[in-house]
C-alpha cells in the first residue's frame, strides 16, 4: 500500500503536466523521449562493447569451390591443385606453416638439428591418432618416406628425399640424415603422413589405384566422410567434418564441403548463385564483377612464381650483345603489364628474388626513341631496305615464344609491340603446354621465352641457375653459366642461417642481373574470394595455394562475446 500511495500521485502529476502541453510541446516531448531512449540504448551498447570482446564460436559450415576433380588425395601422389587442397585439409605432417608462413611443429612436438647440419631428429607428440582411431607413431613417418622413395610409385616428392637416410629411434622419435647440408630440408617435413596399417602390403600398382586415394584417412584438421559422384563416376563433392583430436586443437567450423567444377566459368557461376561460399581460381578481370556485390572478401598473396623472358644467346646471335639485352629489358613497362593485363593482381620483379618492398622494382622505362639512340651508340645501324638494325651482318630480330594462356599471350603481344616500335623484328610463337615442354624446353629451341618458374616458398635457385642444370631435365632454361654464381648457389644450400643465406641469394641475384640472361617481369597474385561471414582467415604474404588451409582450424563462421576478464 505504501508503494501505491507514493507512485499513483506521481503518475497523476505527470499526466496533468502532459495534458497541459500544447500540441507543439507534445511533439517536442515525443522527440526528446525518443532521443533519450536511443541515447540510453547507445550508451548501454557502448558499455557492452567495451566490456566484452568477440571470440570464435564452434559450429557452422562452409562450401569451397575448386576446379577439377580429385584423383590422388594422398600427399605422396598429389599433383593437381585439388589433390593438394584436400591433402592439406585431411593430412598432417611433422611440420606445418603458421599464419605468417613460418614452418612450425605439427605432429612433431620438437626437433633438433645436429651441429654439422646433417641430422634432423624429430620427437612426436604423444597419443597421436589417425581419423579412424589408429595410433600414429614413428613407424607411419618411416613408411611414408619409404613409399615416396619407392621407384614404382613415382612420387612427385621423390627428388626431395633422395639421398636421405631415415631411421626410427623409438615409437616417438625419428631421424633424417643427409649426405650434405641442405638449408631447405625442413620444408620437406611438411609432407602429410600416411597410416601404415591401411597402406602396408600394397604393391606399387595397388598403391596407385587404392580407394584410399579418394577415401583418405589422415590425421589433419578435417576427416573424409563421404563423396558424391556424377553418373559417370566422377567425384562432384567431398564432405568433410572436423577432427576433434587434431593435434593443434579442434577446428571451430564443423563441416567443410568441397565442390568440384570443370572450369573457371562454372566456378564463378557457383559463387554468384551462392552454391559455394569461397573460391580460389578466379580470372583477374572478373573479380570486380564478383566483389562489387559487397557479399565477398578478396584476399591476396604473392605466389612463389616468377615470370620472365628468358633469353637464349645460344640460339640467336643478336642476343649475344649485352647492349641489346639491356635495351630489351629497359623498354618493358612492367607497371603497365600488371595494371592493364593482370588488372593489378601481380607484383613487379627485377631479379630472381621476390622483393618485400615493391618500390625496389620501380625503374624508368626507356622510350622507343632513346632505345634507338642506344642501339646506334652500340654500333647497330638501321637498313633502309628492310628497316632492320644490323651489326656486323647480324640482324636484330627474334622469336618470342610462350604457352597458350590468355594472360601470357596478351603479355607476349604487348612486349612484341614494344620491341617492334624500336625497329626490332619480333615474331610470336604459341604452344600448348605439352608441346612447349617437348618441342621447346627440352631442346632449348627458342630465342626468347616468356615463361613462369615455381621457385617455392623457401626458394632454392640452384635448379634454375646452376650451370649443371643447363641441359634437360635441368631447369636452367636460360642456359646460364657463371662460375661465381655456381659456387654461391652451392654455398647457400649448405647455409642454415636464414639471414646469411638471404645475403648470399641477394649477391646471386645481383650477379645474374649483371649478365641479363633473362628479363624479370612479375610474380602473380594468388586470389581467394570468400563470403564476408567467414572469419579468422589469414594467409601469408607469399604462399602456395593449398597453404591457405594451413590454419583452417582457426577459421570460424560464428562468434560470441565474452567479458574482457573472461577472455583467455
Amino acid at each position: 500500500m505504501l508503494y501505491k500511495s507514493i507512485t499513483v500521485p506521481i503518475i497523476k502529476h505527470i499526466e496533468n503536466i502532459y495534458r497541459s502541453l500544447t500540441p507543439t510541446e507534445r511533439w517536442i516531448f515525443y522527440v526528446l523521449s525518443i532521443l533519450l531512449a536511443l541515447s540510453t540504448l547507445s550508451l548501454m551498447y557502448q558499455i557492452y562493447s567495451n566490456a566484452t570482446v568477440p571470440v570464435p564460436q564452434s559450429g557452422g559450415s562452409i562450401v569451397e569451390g575448386v576446379i577439377g576433380a580429385p584423383r590422388f588425395v594422398n600427399p605422396v601422389l598429389a599433383i593437381s591443385q585439388t589433390d593438394k587442397d584436400l591433402s592439406e585439409l585431411i593430412y598432417a605432417g611433422l611440420m606445418t606453416r603458421d599464419a605468417d608462413g613460418n614452418i612450425i611443429p605439427e605432429l612433431a612436438k620438437s626437433y633438433t638439428i645436429s651441429d654439422d647440419s646433417l641430422t634432423y631428429t624429430f620427437t612426436l607428440n604423444e597419443n597421436l591418432t589417425f581419423h579412424d582411431g589408429t595410433p600414429l607413431s614413428a613407424d607411419d613417418v618411416l613408411f611414408t618416406i619409404e613409399k615416396i622413395l619407392e621407384p614404382g610409385i613415382k612420387s612427385p616428392e621423390r627428388a626431395n628425399w633422395e639421398g636421405v637416410t631415415v631411421e626410427k629411434v623409438d615409437d616417438l622419435t625419428i631421424t633424417f640424415t643427409l649426405k650434405k647440408p641442405y638449408a631447405q630440408f625442413l620444408q620437406n617435413t611438411l609432407i602429410g603422413i600416411l597410416p601404415k596399417e591401411h597402406w602396408e602390403g600394397l604393391s606399387a600398382d595397388e598403391f596407385i589405384f587404392s580407394k584410399l586415394n579418394t577415401e583418405p584417412i589422415g590425421s589433419g584438421p578435417y576427416q573424409f566422410i563421404s563423396a558424391t559422384h556424377s553418373t559417370s563416376g566422377i567425384p562432384r563433392s567431398f564432405q568433410l567434418k572436423r577432427y576433434a583430436d587434431y593435434v593443434r586443437g579442434t577446428p571451430y567450423i564443423k563441416n567443410i564441403t568441397m565442390n568440384f567444377y570443370p572450369d573457371a566459368n562454372a566456378l564463378e557461376k557457383a559463387l554468384k548463385s551462392e552454391e559455394v561460399t569461397s573460391i580460389s581460381e578466379v580470372a583477374s578481370q572478373n573479380i570486380k564483377n564478383i566483389t562489387d556485390t559487397g557479399k565477398y572478401t578478396t584476399l591476396t598473396a604473392t605466389l612463389p612464381r616468377i615470370f620472365a623472358v628468358f633469353l637464349n644467346i645460344n640460339n640467336n646471335e643478336a642476343l649475344e650483345y649485352k647492349a641489346v639485352r639491356t635495351i630489351l629489358r629497359d623498354t618493358i613497362n612492367k607497371k603497365a603489364i600488371i595494371q592493364d593485363i593482370l588488372n593489378g593482381y601481380g607484383q613487379s620483379i627485377d631479379s630472381i628474388l621476390i622483393q618485400t618492398d615493391e618500390t625496389q622494382n620501380e625503374h624508368p622505362v626507356l622510350s622507343a626513341k632513346d632505345a634507338q639512340k642506344a642501339l646506334e651508340n652500340a654500333g647497330w645501324e638501321k637498313n633502309d631496305d628492310d628497316g632492320l638494325y644490323y651489326n656486323d651482318g647480324v640482324a636484330l630480330e627474334l622469336t618470342l615464344t610462350t604457352v597458350n594462356n590468355p594472360e601470357l599471350k596478351a603479355i607476349a603481344t604487348y612486349i612484341a609491340d614494344t620491341w617492334s616500335s624500336i625497329g626490332i623484328n619480333v615474331k610470336i610463337e604459341v604452344f600448348e603446354p605439352g608441346s612447349l615442354t617437348q618441342s621447346v624446353l627440352r631442346s632449348r629451341n627458342y630465342d626468347a621465352l616468356l615463361f613462369g618458374e615455381i621457385i617455392g616458398t623457401e626458394p632454392d635457385p640452384y635448379a634454375f641457375w646452376h650451370s649443371s642444370q643447363r641441359n634437360d631435365p635441368g631447369l636452367n632454361i636460360a642456359n646460364y653459366a657463371n662460375t661465381k654464381v655456381d659456387s654461391l648457389l652451392i654455398k647457400a644450400r649448405k647455409t642454415i642461417d636464414n639471414d646469411e643465406r638471404a645475403e648470399i641469394y641477394e649477391t646471386v641475384a645481383q650477379e645474374i642481373n649483371k649478365d641479363i640472361p633473362a628479363i624479370f617481369i612479375y610474380a602473380p597474385y594468388y586470389i581467394y574470394i570468400t563470403r564476408t561471414n567467414i572469419y579468422g582467415i589469414k594467409i601469408p604474404r607469399t604462399m602456395e595455394p593449398h597453404e591457405r588451409f594451413a590454419n583452417v582450424h582457426l577459421w570460424h563462421v560464428k562468434k560470441k562475446r565474452l567479458l574482457n576478464f573472461l577472455d583467455d
